[in-house]
């Protein structure tokens, strides 16, 4: 018994001891993995300085988002705006610190001058009214930039700031020029490619072949004649945008920066690219090491709707709920337009929820309920709702893709036709024509979307793939902001193209060298045969020999060219 006793008692310590030293190693992992942690990516809260462009709200919104995120993590946010808004982003932004400066009224001549060409946008294409927009706003957005340059009190905080990085839209380049003057690491958030700078800025080949225009329909799988079209836009779209850019920003550049300097060449210093452009919506292309995809950077955790709007959307019981919007910019329809929708919506048996400032629609229905403002992503993302009548604006987009929301697009200017067609080519919904949509065109859609079941089991397929990443679009962009902060830029990622002229950048030179070689060889192979055989003939004529190198020719054919007696030879002589 005693040894029984002991036998235990031995095994007990033993295993106490085993259970003592399995604790220990767990603490040690522990701590292991905790030291690695706090030795990785660590950056102290920065100093980041906004520089959004003065219209188009849509791209302001993009721009706050990643400026809360960094707030949330400790960094100290700083906005660039004019005197008149600075209320009114206070109260969306408090959490922001900003500087001002006097504008002189043009963001407001800005506004409304989108707002007159978008009012008129019916009565002709929408990208010629975009066309048209950008055109007309040159002379306010240089004056813009040039009051926000030219405000020496202002120029004077942002140096004594000591800001760690800057952070611009491309479509307004003036970003880039403050980053220049400051000296500080440069980051763009951009859509697609940047409008104003071309691809020379980014140093990124667009192969046309498969490549589409970003303001074009098209997908990577193009006809023909597509191609020839997509070929003439990749050419003929950075020769305009230089010219306007050089237009717009050229002077302020050689006046603040210096005279060789020229837009492109300051925003080709950028660190660091932030691309809204993601893998599912968007189609594969060549890219930059210092290029990141952010897309559905919008996109975020599903709230609660406001009572009386969820209430409404219950009533929807088995049929679910429809919602329509076309985005921040085209807010009021034409009275014959909206009508057309009402008529098409009223028709539905689901409830619609839709975005819409203006008078009342007759044809309205009672399923109909419009709202000057929605809560977009968090309509999306409720269980009833079954499709989304949109304009196929990226943020849109991303935010129903996201949620598997099946679309019908309508689009309207810039991105949007492309937006749309990768919708559609993707199996996500179906595409109309904003200018020629009838009632019936628009019923007959939706109906095709709620009922194909094709399109919800796509969009729930894409739905997965969109949320299956090892880190959120904005915890991306976080990161390698806070990458740049931490290394005081990115210099090692730009892509040396960005650096060469054109004509080495086409390799044109290395062509014409080419060519240049092998005609000296072709040139020098000819000369040396033409010598060859006109010592063949002198030979052959102070012997009087009869030349016979085409005697083999069947018949007098060699006869005919090469006569046997001298003056024939003579003759041939002086014909070659």
């Amino acid at each position: 018994m005693q040894v029984g006793s002991n036998v235990r008692d031995t095994h007990v310590n033993h295993k106490r001891d085993n259970m003592s030293t399995e604790s220990k190693r767990r603490c040690s992992f522990l701590i292991l993995m905790v030291a690695i942690g706090l030795s990785g990516h660590v950056c102290s809260g920065g100093n980041v300085l906004l520089v959004p462009m003065p219209f188009f709200d849509s791209h302001w919104f993009g721009l706050a988002k990643i400026g809360q995120a960094l707030a949330m993590k400790g960094h100290v946010v700083t906005v660039i705006v004019p005197v008149g808004i600075v209320k009114k982003r206070q109260t969306e932004r408090p959490d922001f610190h900003y500087e001002t400066f006097e504008d002189r009224g043009t963001r407001a001549r800005l506004k409304k001058v989108q707002e007159r060409y978008f009012s008129v946008a019916e009565t002709m294409s929408m990208n010629e009214c975009f066309i048209r927009l950008s055109v007309s706003c040159t002379k306010d957005i240089t004056k813009h930039c040039d009051l926000l340059l030219g405000d020496r009190d202002l120029v004077n905080r942002l140096k004594a700031s000591r800001y760690d990085v800057v952070i611009f839209d491309p479509i307004f380049p003036c970003g880039a020029i403050v980053a220049a003057i400051l000296d500080h690491p440069l980051i763009a958030i951009l859509r697609g490619d940047p409008f104003f700078l071309g691809h020379k800025a980014t140093g990124v080949p667009l192969p046309p072949s498969y490549v589409p225009h970003f303001a074009s329909d098209f997908t990577d799988q193009m006809a023909f004649v597509q191609r020839v079209q997509n070929v003439l836009l990749t050419t003929l779209t950075p020769m305009v945008t230089n010219l306007l850019a050089s237009k717009t920003y050229g002077e302020l550049v050689r006046k603040c920066i210096g005279e060789k300097d020229t837009i492109q060449s300051v925003a080709s210093r950028t660190d660091l690219w932030l691309h809204r452009t993601d893998t599912i919506l968007d189609l594969p292309r060549p890219s930059m090491p210092n290029m990141v995809q952010i897309g559905g950077l919008n996109v975020r955790a599903v709230a609660s709707l406001p009572k009386e709007l969820e209430a409404f959307v219950q009533k929807s019981v088995d049929e679910g709920v429809i919602v329509v919007s076309f985005g921040s910019m085209y807010r009021t329809m034409s009275p014959e337009k909206a009508e057309i929708f009402a008529s098409a919506l009223a028709r539905l048996r689901q409830k619609v929820v839709w975005r819409y400032t203006g008078e009342k629609p007759a044809g309205l229905g009672n399923n109909t309920r419009l709202m000057s403002w929605l809560p977009q992503n968090d309509l999306l993302g409720h269980r009833q709702t079954r499709a989304f009548i949109t304009h196929a604006g990226y943020n849109g987009l991303s935010e129903a893709l996201y949620h598997g929301v099946p679309v019908v697009c309508l689009p309207l200017y810039g991105d949007q036709p492309g937006n749309a067609a990768r919708a559609v080519a993707r199996g996500l919904g179906v595409k109309l024509d904003f200018n020629t949509v009838t009632a019936d065109l628009l019923y007959q859609a939706i109906i095709q979307v709620l009922t194909n079941n094709s399109f919800h089991v796509t969009a729930a397929r894409l739905s997965r793939l969109s949320r299956d990443q090892p880190q959120s679009p904005m915890e991306r962009a976080a990161w390698w902001i806070e990458h740049v902060i931490q290394h005081g830029g990115l210099p090692h990622l730009r892509a040396r193209a960005v650096e060469l002229p054109w004509y080495q950048y086409y390799l044109l030179d290395v062509v014409v060298f080419l060519l240049s070689v092998c005609s000296a060889v072709l040139g020098t192979a000819w000369c040396s045969c033409y010598f060859m055989y006109a010592q063949v003939l002198r030979g052959r004529r102070s012997r009087n020999v009869p030349f016979t190198m085409f005697a083999h020719i069947p018949g007098n054919f060699a006869g005919y060219y090469f006569s046997y007696n001298i003056y024939h030879r003579k003759r041939y002589l002086r014909l070659i």
